[in-house]
C-alpha cells in the first residue's frame, strides 16, 4: 500500500503502529456499544491517542530539528 510507505518509498512502521491502533480503537468502540459498558471508553480512547499522537510529535520533532530560514 502506497499510505503505508514515506517520502523515500520505504514502508513506515510507525504509519504501520499507527493504523494497527486505529483498528483496534474501531474494534474496541464496536465493543463498547455491543456490549453497552462505559468501561472501554477509556481502551478506546487509549487507542486513538495511540493512533494519531506519535505521528503528531514525529512531525513535531522533524521541524525542530530542520535548521531556521532566514
Amino acid at each position: 500500500m502506497d499510505m503505508l510507505k514515506d517520502q523515500g518509498g520505504k514502508t513506515s512502521t510507525m504509519r504501520i503502529m499507527s493504523i494497527m491502533s486505529l483498528f483496534a480503537a474501531i474494534f474496541f468502540a464496536y465493543l463498547t456499544i455491543i456490549l453497552e459498558s462505559h468501561d472501554g471508553v477509556m481502551i478506546v480512547f487509549s487507542f486513538l491517542l495511540g493512533a494519531f499522537a506519535p505521528k503528531a510529535f514525529q512531525k513535531f520533532a522533524e521541524n525542530q530539528t530542520k535548521p531556521a530560514k532566514e
